[in-house]
This record gives C-alpha cells, sequence and structure tokens, in this order.
C-alpha cells in the first residue's frame, strides 16, 4: 500500500493486486530485486528486439521511408514538374500491405475468416422471402467483386481457389495528452473477411497498425524562405498538406500490393482524411464526395428529386491558387491535387468513402440540432432550461450502458462524446414535452420523434428489404420535417445571442439577433445516402469510425512511456508495439502450446488458460528451435 500512496496517483486497485500477484509467481526471487533498474532493464529489452535473429526485433515488418513534395510559388514557372524545388518528409513508418495480408491470411485466424460472399434471406412464408443485410462479407459489393476475379480468365495452371481480401482502413490524428499538442497520425487496417463483432472489440487485435505518418515540417516556412525569398500563403500550406497524405498513399500502394490487385497472389492457406483522400475543396458549392449536388440545393434532402439527382462523382485529372485553376476545378469544387491511382485501371476513388454516423449525424446533425433547440429555450424565457435539465436528471439508467445517468446540467453539454449525445437524442421526446407553447411544442415533438427513428433504423445490426424500405421513407419524412421546422422556428421564435441593446445609429437599435438552423451543409446531404449505402456495403456498424476511435487507445496507453520528444515520437510509438508484442508473445506462446497438448480444437476464440496452467509450460533456457525436416520422395508399390 505504501508503494501505491507514492509516486503518481494513476495505480489503481486492479495495479496493486497485479503486483502482489506478480511476487507470487514461481519465477519470481528476491534475490532480483537488488540492483533493479527500469531504464537499464528497458535497453537490454530494446537489444534484444534489434537483434537481426529474433523474430520479434522492432523493425519486424515496419521501414522508415522519406517522401517528397514538390513546392508551388506563385508566378514562378519550371520546364516541367520535376524541375520544381521538392520538400523532403522523413520519418514515416509503414508496414506492407501485402505483408499484413500475406501473415493475417496464414494465421490460424484466417479459419475463421468467410472466404466466400454468400446472400442472406428470410423466408417470410410459403410465398415472401426477403433479403437480409448485416456483415461485409455477405453485402451486395463484395458479392459482386466477387463474381467479378472468379469470371476473369485464368491462367492454363491455376487451379486455385479465387477468393477476395476486403481491406477496410481508417484514418484520424489522435491527441495524446490532455495538454500539449502532441499527437498521433495512425492508419489502421482491418479485413472485411472477419465478423463486424469480431473487429467491434479492441482486446480481440483484430486491427493491423499499418503507418504512423508525420506532419509537415516544423521548420517549413524556413524552408520555403531560403528557397523562395518570402514566406508561404495558407493556400500553398493546404497544397502541400493534401500533397503529404497523397505521396504516403502511393508510398503504400507499392509494387507488391499493385501486382497482387492485378494479378492475385498465391497464400498457402490452412483449410479512409475525407477531404484530404477525396480532393474535395473546403467551403466549395459541391460539398459531397459522391455527387455533384450544389450546396444551395441540400435542404432538399428526402425529397424525391433530390434523391433522383445524386450523379456519381467520376475521377478526372487536370498556381495552386490561381485564376486558370479556379477556372478548370471550381465548377465541381475540386482541389489541385496529385490524385491516388490504382495503376491502369478504371477505378473510381469516389466510391471508397462510406458514410460516417458518428460524425455526421450523432456528433454533427443531432448536435447542431440539440444546440439550436437549446437557443429557442432560451428565447423562451422562463424556467425552460431549468425545467429540461431536471428531465434529463431524473430519467433512470436503462441497461448497462445503454442509458447512462445524465448530469445535473445536460444543457451545458461538458464533456459530452457521441454515446452522450446519442442518450440525449433517444430521451429527448419526454424531456422537451411541454417547454413549448401550443404548435411549437407539436413541431419540436414531431422533429424529435422522425429523428429518433432515422437514427433507430441506421443503428440495426441488421437489415432486410422491408426495413430498408421503412428507412427510406423515414430519411423521406425526415427532410420534409426539418424543412418545416426551419421554416416555422424562423418565423415564430428569434433565438437571442448575448445582449443585443447596442445602439446602431440615430435612435436606433438592434433587435435580437436571429440564428437560423443551417441546413446547407455536407452532413445534412449525406444522410440521404445512408439506405443505399447499407444495400451494398452491409450495415453502419462494419465501417463506423467508431472503431477507429476506439483503436486509439493503443496509441494512448503507449505514450506516457515514451520519452516526451516530439522528434522521435513516431519511433517510439514503434518501439513500444514492439515492447507489446514481446511482453504478450509469451503467455500467447502458453497458451497455444497447452491447447494442443490438450487436444483443444481452434473454434476461433483462444482458450483462456489460468497462471497456474501456464506454469506448467516450461520454455528451457527460453529458448524455442527450429528443426530441419528432411523430405524424401520416393515411389511405393501397393499389392
Amino acid at each position: 500500500m505504501t508503494w501505491r500512496y507514492t509516486g503518481t496517483n494513476e495505480k489503481s486497485d486492479a495495479e496493486v493486486n497485479q503486483l502482489a500477484h506478480f511476487h507470487q509467481h514461481p519465477d519470481f526471487t528476491l534475490e532480483d530485486i537488488p540492483g533493479f533498474n527500469c531504464a537499464r532493464k528497458s535497453k537490454l529489452m530494446d537489444e534484444y528486439l534489434q537483434d537481426k535473429t529474433n523474430p520479434l526485433r522492432e523493425e519486424f515488418g515496419w521501414c522508415q521511408s522519406t517522401v517528397k513534395i514538390r513546392l508551388p510559388k506563385e508566378h514562378q514557372t519550371w520546364p516541367s514538374e520535376k524541375h520544381a524545388p521538392e520538400l523532403e518528409v522523413p520519418g514515416i513508418y509503414h508496414r506492407s500491405i501485402m505483408s499484413i495480408i500475406r501473415s493475417t491470411f496464414e494465421d490460424d485466424i484466417a479459419k475463421t475468416f468467410h472466404m466466400t460472399p454468400y446472400s442472406e434471406y428470410w423466408k417470410v412464408s410459403d410465398t415472401k422471402t426477403v433479403q437480409v443485410y448485416s456483415e461485409a462479407y455477405s453485402s451486395p459489393a463484395m458479392l459482386g467483386a466477387y463474381v467479378e476475379i472468379n469470371a476473369l480468365p485464368r491462367e492454363p495452371d491455376d487451379d486455385l481457389e479465387h477468393v477476395l481480401a476486403p481491406l477496410m482502413m481508417w484514418s484520424d490524428v489522435t491527441h495524446l495528452a490532455s495538454f500539449g499538442d502532441a499527437s498521433l497520425w495512425p492508419f489502421y487496417l482491418y479485413f472485411g473477411n472477419q465478423s463486424k463483432y469480431t473487429r467491434g472489440k479492441p482486446t480481440w487485435s483484430a486491427c493491423h497498425h499499418m503507418a504512423y505518418i508525420p506532419l509537415l515540417p516544423d521548420n517549413l516556412q524556413d524552408i520555403y524562405v531560403n528557397i523562395f525569398g518570402k514566406g508561404t500563403m495558407d493556400q500553398v500550406h493546404t497544397f502541400l498538406k493534401r500533397e503529404l497524405v497523397q505521396s504516403i498513399w502511393q508510398l503504400l500502394l507499392d509494387r507488391d500490393f499493385m501486382h497482387a490487385y492485378e494479378h492475385g497472389v498465391v497464400i498457402h492457406y490452412y483449410l479512409e482524411k475525407r477531404v484530404l483522400l477525396a480532393t474535395i475543396k473546403f467551403l466549395g458549392q459541391c460539398l459531397c464526395p459522391h455527387c455533384l449536388i450544389k450546396k444551395s440545393d441540400v435542404p432538399d434532402m428526402g425529397t424525391k428529386l433530390d434523391m433522383k439527382c445524386r450523379e456519381t462523382r467520376q475521377w478526372s485529372g487536370a498556381s495552386v491558387d490561381g485564376a486558370h485553376i479556379k477556372s478548370l476545378l471550381n465548377g465541381e469544387s475540386y482541389v489541385p491535387i496529385h490524385m491516388i491511382q490504382l495503376g491502369p485501371f478504371d477505378f473510381n476513388v469516389f466510391i471508397i468513402f462510406v458514410i460516417d454516423l458518428l460524425h455526421e449525424f450523432e456528433l454533427g446533425i443531432w448536435k447542431h440540432i440539440f444546440i439550436h433547440l437549446l437557443c429557442i429555450l432560451h428565447a423562451q424565457g422562463g424556467r425552460a432550461i431549468q425545467d429540461l435539465n431536471e428531465h434529463y436528471w431524473m430519467i433512470p439508467t436503462f441497461g448497462r450502458s445503454t442509458i447512462r445517468q445524465f448530469c445535473t446540467n445536460a444543457s451545458a453539454m461538458k464533456r459530452l462524446v457521441a454515446r452522450d449525445f446519442k442518450d440525449l437524442l433517444q430521451c429527448a421526446l419526454p424531456v422537451f414535452e411541454g417547454l413549448l407553447p401550443g404548435v411549437h411544442n407539436l413541431m419540436v415533438s414531431d422533429l424529435l420523434f422522425d429523428l429518433a427513428t432515422w437514427h433507430a433504423f441506421a443503428k440495426l445490426h441488421m437489415h432486410t428489404d422491408n426495413t430498408l424500405s421503412f428507412f427510406d421513407h423515414a430519411t423521406v419524412t425526415l427532410g420534409k420535417t426539418e424543412y418545416a421546422s426551419q421554416g416555422q422556428c424562423e418565423a415564430a421564435l428569434s433565438t437571442k445571442q448575448g445582449q443585443s441593446s447596442k445602439q446602431k445609429g440615430k435612435g436606433q437599435s438592434s433587435g435580437p439577433k436571429v440564428q437560423k438552423l443551417n441546413l446547407q451543409t455536407y452532413k445534412y446531404h449525406a444522410l440521404g445516402d445512408y439506405p443505399n449505402t447499407i444495400q451494398l456495403m452491409g450495415t453502419t456498424d462494419n465501417y463506423s469510425t467508431q472503431l477507429g476511435e476506439l483503436q486509439h487507445w493503443c496509441a494512448k496507453c503507449w505514450y506516457p512511456r515514451t520519452p516526451k520528444n516530439k522528434k522521435t515520437l513516431l519511433k517510439n510509438m514503434v518501439v513500444q508495439e514492439a515492447r507489446t508484442r514481446l511482453i504478450n508473445f509469451i503467455p500467447q506462446l502458453k497458451d497455444h502450446l497447452l491447447a494442443h497438448l490438450q487436444g483443444i480444437n481452434y473454434s476461433g476464440d483462444e482458450h483462456d488458460f489460468s497462471d497456474a496452467d501456464r506454469d506448467l509450460v516450461v520454455l528451457a533456457y527460453n529458448k524455442i528451435h527450429e528443426h530441419s525436416i528432411l523430405q524424401i520422395n520416393y515411389t511405393t508399390y501397393d499389392l
């Protein structure tokens, strides 16, 4: 207990119990304690990881590369693009996509993968059958790709089974500390062959860390001044950030991957920032990566005309911010960039950007509407806000974590995450009831009901043709309700923003400031894509950004153990990943050996053994030897 209450205050009861458990381990001896030094032990561990003969060495699977970006300069030209000055961005730690694919499909976990996609149907009656949509590996998109690759002509001696490896990628910057600007930009990779219930649990290690991306150099301005004699403009800095992302993707899509993408790869199997990648202009008139809808037409979401006019974007190639470039690209809100290309294939890059329920609705549209409703309650005056907080506080919890206890001041929205806004929506109908007078109360109730209905359909883990039809209808209804609510709110109530009694001129005063509900956003427009996306690629829990957000906990756990040196942050994160792999290897190895020794068949889940069971397996001198196998082919005559 003295150890717990000294040093940092981050030692929990579980950690104290774990320390006591270590003291009881048979391998623990008091003779090892004198002279113990954590820094020295860490150094010995790193030296072991750097041994080239060690299969767990630090750089195993990781590469460090540098990319070069061409620097633009307004009113300055060169004979060709290759003559323009270059900016080197070093320190990109990445892994080969093909090495991840090979190691995963050759692992025992591949036995749980669904290699052949299929369609699911529910026989409602003898005369009616409806299709079921759930997993990514049973989606029409994967079925279509499977049929396409198996329809390709084969080589004369090709008698192998052709299977798909659907790659699902996440990328997002995460803050590593509560204070300071320490951040990490990881790329994550999942396999669509795996069940979404496995991918949704970070502790099952279904996520593969593919790359750690650096930011632009801190001395970018100095480099630019040394070359051109003046600093960069904001447009140039934005252009370089986009170029960096595209260059890194070109690095990841190496020759090995491109060859496999075209010709496939033989594996001995034991039997996506959206704006940065899609090159969409920030605050452009065409704000959707999937279609060419104009910003002014976004409020028509859900109408029949809107659903028919979702024209698909197609890839096309063409001074960073000059008039000539604007005249070429502004019509469809593109930006000048070198886009990622899959070689000579006619691949439409825009189809890889799927919907994002967490950021587009829960932290987007619903949060925006909730804030607007709070402004209306403030304009109403009286005890409206206090009653709302009291109503939320009175709601009891439900389930293990379905509805959590609300705070006493829900309207303040302090330190809320996506699940908290989801709870606010699910309980909003009884909370807002009666807070506004007459027709306005009815209008808000209709809006909240339609929002909750739409959200419930979007969150379903399994859909059928019937539920998708209902979802389509709910989307159209929501569009009509929000558009009608916007007009009535503006006509009936003026929301206040602080004190507005300043004099504008002689004898004039400005009245209450009017805050309109802005529906001209991509997040609102994207709501109309959900039914079709689910029908094509499976339910939203397959590709929710919640998976990537949950995976950030690994990096945030590693960061406190690293030296706080910004220049070596990415290298230190790779070292922590290697240390974790080394420390966890021995228990996992003993579990694997015990399962084989006891004849336990592998069913997709590793069997959990106790520490007492693991102590029965002794690795002599902590070494495992690989034995050579002699194979002799000879002819036998069976009589």
